[in-house]
């Protein structure tokens, strides 16, 4: 029989040197060993589930640090070429955005949930990114609502009440809507205007009419088996003066378009009223197209920057109004109190969006609809409301935004940014503890064939 080899030799000895001297109990060792191992285990087991949790906390914050958005100093508008909410786990603006030129609503994701936030475009980029704002409640009726020049941000806010919160209170997971606040986008300074409740406000629109923000709102009152009714009011708010008052007018803030210096509603079929800054209304009478049906009504309107234009959709039934449907636009001028709103061509849209010029207004068609038959996907296009030429303008890919700046509409159009490198943490920190258990494998594997325990 030959000798063994001589690592085998080397491998027994210094097992033999490590072998205890004195007489033990061969239990009392095996129970030692069998120990250290479930020990060394567990501190393995520990270590690669901190990695992974450590991976998974740490990465969106170096993501936001590594690739933080550019809020640049411009005096002109961009609008990117296509309008639409960041990723679930993109960051947040860093730094106040100077200017905006759209926001919208979308679900932010988080390490154990995710929740509906708003969003906003950068006027001097095109980047979109989430908007951290003090205590906002994205979930109320139109959330938002960003000024014609885009330095000023309106959105609903919450707070304490003395009593439980209600449902139709504007409320999400019972967080209840307090108020109005608006954010100077280039100070980041925050104002809130609070209305005492005990239950929170049942609130309806919001609108920009210059420096006065219009904004409809009442607390909201219980009847009693779990029916509930509201206090309806209007109120307008100078930003500029710090005037806050209840107004003496309700127009509908569910249907207005912008217009100079304010916006336009048609609380009626053959009623325009246009509102500038916190005065009365102005009211300019509609004349619908010769041959329109005696049922057909009004949608969307929209008044041009020269203040003598206005588009709007037909519908051809006012009391059916199909969101699925394309309609006919119609365009006038305004003389004398009135306006004549005539076809152009046989130009049919979704939606109309504003105005790029005084000859030129911005209509929207579906594209793509989702399982639920609701538009995934719209196409911009500016229609020569002379020749009804139509040209694409820019893509809104999901629900698109809540409020574009008036004055958005008549800026350039540029490529939009990539988006930042933006993986989701868990899967980050998932392939952390897959890599460090390999290698905790690895090197247990190394210290077996050395000999070592």
């Amino acid at each position: 029989m030959s000798a063994p080899p001589g690592d085998v030799v080397d491998r027994l000895e210094r097992l033999a040197s490590r072998a205890p001297r004195a007489s033990a109990d061969p239990d009392v060792l095996w129970r030692r060993g069998r120990w250290g191992q479930r020990r060394r285990a567990a501190y393995a087991l520990a270590g690669v589930a901190a990695a992974g949790v450590l991976a998974s906390v740490l990465t969106p914050a170096v993501l936001e640090r590594t690739d933080r958005p550019v809020a640049a100093v411009s005096s002109e508008m961009v609008l990117p070429d296509v309008l639409q909410a960041p990723g679930a786990w993109e960051p947040a603006f860093s730094v106040t955005p100077l200017r905006l030129s759209a926001v919208g609503v979308g679900q932010r994701s988080s390490l154990w949930s995710s929740s509906a936030t708003l969003w906003g475009v950068s006027a001097a980029t095109g980047e979109a990114r989430w908007l951290e704002l003090p205590d906002s409640v994205p979930s109320a009726g139109a959330s938002a609502q960003v000024s014609a020049d885009g330095r000023r941000l309106a959105y609903w806010v919450t707070g304490k009440t003395s009593g439980a919160p209600l449902a139709t209170g504007g409320t999400e997971d019972g967080i209840p809507v307090v108020g109005v606040a608006v954010m100077d986008l280039e100070t980041g300074e925050v104002t809130r205007w609070d209305i005492a409740s005990e239950h929170g406000l049942w609130v309806q629109g919001l609108r920009w009419a210059g420096d006065v923000l219009w904004w409809e709102g009442g607390a909201v009152m219980p009847l009693g088996d779990g029916v509930t009714t509201a206090r309806d009011r209007m109120w307008t708010w100078n930003v500029r003066t710090g005037e806050r008052m209840e107004a003496g007018v309700r127009p509908d803030l569910s249907q207005a378009g912008d217009a100079p210096g304010g916006f336009v509603t048609l609380p009626r079929t053959v009623r325009l009223e246009q509102v500038t800054g916190a005065q009365l209304p102005d009211v300019v009478r509609v004349e619908l197209p010769t041959g329109a049906p005696s049922s057909a009504g009004l949608t969307d309107p929209e008044m041009a920057p020269d203040g003598e234009h206005v588009a709007a959709l037909m519908l051809p039934d006012a009391q059916q109004h199909d969101d699925s449907a394309d309609k006919d636009l119609l365009v006038g001028t305004k003389a004398d109190g009135a306006v004549t709103l005539q076809p152009v061509g046989e130009v049919q849209a979704q939606a109309v969006l504003g105005w790029r010029s005084p000859t030129e207004v911005v209509v929207s068609s579906r594209t793509a609809t989702n399982d639920q038959g609701t538009a995934a996907a719209q196409q911009a296009w500016v229609v020569d409301v002379t020749t009804g030429a139509r040209t694409e303008l820019l893509g809104l890919a999901g629900p698109g935004p809540e409020s574009v700046a008036a004055d958005a509409w008549a800026a350039e159009v540029v490529a939009a940014p990539d988006p930042p490198f933006a993986p989701d943490p868990r899967l980050v920190g998932a392939g952390a503890v897959v890599v460090l258990a390999f290698a905790i494998s690895l090197w247990r594997d190394v210290r077996r064939r050395r000999g070592h325990p």
